[in-house]
């Protein structure tokens, strides 16, 4: 019994049309003891929004690399922004905001999950269904908290889960898709339902045809997803 991660990243309708690329990135990663998937979303009002959040990815994988699995998560944090700002080099935080939706997990089932700014964490654990929201009270309009913005330990929300029985598992979404979600409560059992009979490549292009073809009316976000759970 081990754990499945699919990912899928696409462009928004507006960004499309006017010919920018894709602002969100996606990284899930296994090895023998565990895994981990993390999904970002550059704040389109930064030119270099598209940078900042394929640097957070990168800069996450470095960290879970380098530091053991029960490293607090101020030290776990704090290592993630210094990888982060090594990665930008010359190009000024400021200018690639991006959130961060974490979650690092290993094969007992116990799971990290670590969110700064907005997009959603939705999961099914041990302990029922239950939802991460990183939004900041601070913020307002569309403007969200992020890496660039933020360098308070207190905007990030950790948590600590288990899965470890079939059927369980979780969701990281950017608010391309958290925010048009009308059924929060039932998201990841369904689509754990659906995906549990494809295979990976076919498991993929399946994510990928949902979120091109969004059904909300006047979308325009890109939208990226991560999903993970326990065979």
């Amino acid at each position: 019994m081990g754990f499945y991660l699919q990912a899928a990243s696409v462009r928004g309708p507006g960004h499309i049309v006017q010919n920018l690329s894709n602002q969100d990135a996606v990284l899930t990663r296994r090895w023998r003891t565990g895994w981990l998937a993390v999904v970002s979303d550059g704040m389109g009002s930064r030119p270099h929004s598209d940078i900042g959040s394929r640097s957070v990815c990168k800069a996450v994988l470095m960290a879970v690399k380098a530091l053991p699995f029960d490293v607090p998560d101020r030290e776990l944090i704090h290592c993630i922004y210094k990888n982060w700002l090594a990665l930008l080099g010359s190009i000024a935080a400021n200018d690639a905001v991006a959130t961060s939706l974490i979650a690092w997990g290993k094969n007992t089932g116990e799971t990290r999950l670590l969110q700064l700014g907005d997009g959603a964490v939705l999961y099914q654990a041990n302990d029922g269904r239950g939802l991460l929201s990183g939004r900041s009270e601070n913020t307002f309009g569309n403007e969200t908290t992020g890496l660039g913005v933020s360098r308070k330990y207190s905007d990030w929300v950790c948590r600590t889960i288990w899965l470890t029985k079939p059927k369980q598992g979780l969701a990281l979404m950017t608010d391309g898709i958290s925010d048009d979600l009308e059924q929060m409560d039932t998201f990841v059992p369904e689509v754990i339902m659906k995906m549990r009979h494809m295979g990976r490549r076919y498991g993929k292009q399946w994510i990928t045809n949902e979120l091109e073809s969004w059904p909300t009316p006047s979308h325009s976000d890109d939208k990226t997803i991560a999903l993970i759970y326990r065979m």
